[in-house]
């Protein structure tokens, strides 16, 4: 029962501690990086989503504005001329005509100066 002096200590549980300790470490390790990833991915994410936001309301919403005032344009002048008591009354839609242009070519070469 008694060892001998000379024999090499046997240190299994310490060393099966500091196995424990090192594959608690290495896990806790990916998990940190596998949380840091997700966290840049998400940052990327909605800075994307952000830059989509305010290129819609640079490009798409002020046009949107604009057709929406170009359209109600002419109920603002019929409002206004009728207040100011002028004569002009619309034109029906029966007697509108559509001229479709043949050669578009020459057309854009006419309205240039």
């Amino acid at each position: 029962m008694n060892q001998s002096r000379s024999a090499p200590r046997s240190y299994r549980f310490i060393n099966g501690i500091i196995v424990v300790a090192i594959g608690i470490a290495v896990a806790g390790a990916v998990n940190f990086v596998t949380y840091r990833n997700q966290q840049i991915q998400t940052a990327r994410d909605i800075e994307s989503t952000e830059k989509r936001i305010t290129s819609l309301m640079q490009d798409e919403i002020p046009s949107l504005q604009a057709e929406i005032e170009r359209q109600l344009i002419r109920y603002d002048i019929r409002e206004k001329l009728r207040q100011n008591g002028s004569d002009l009354v619309p034109t029906p839609t029966e007697h509108l005509e559509v001229i479709n242009l043949v050669d578009t070519s020459t057309a854009s070469k006419n309205s240039r100066p």
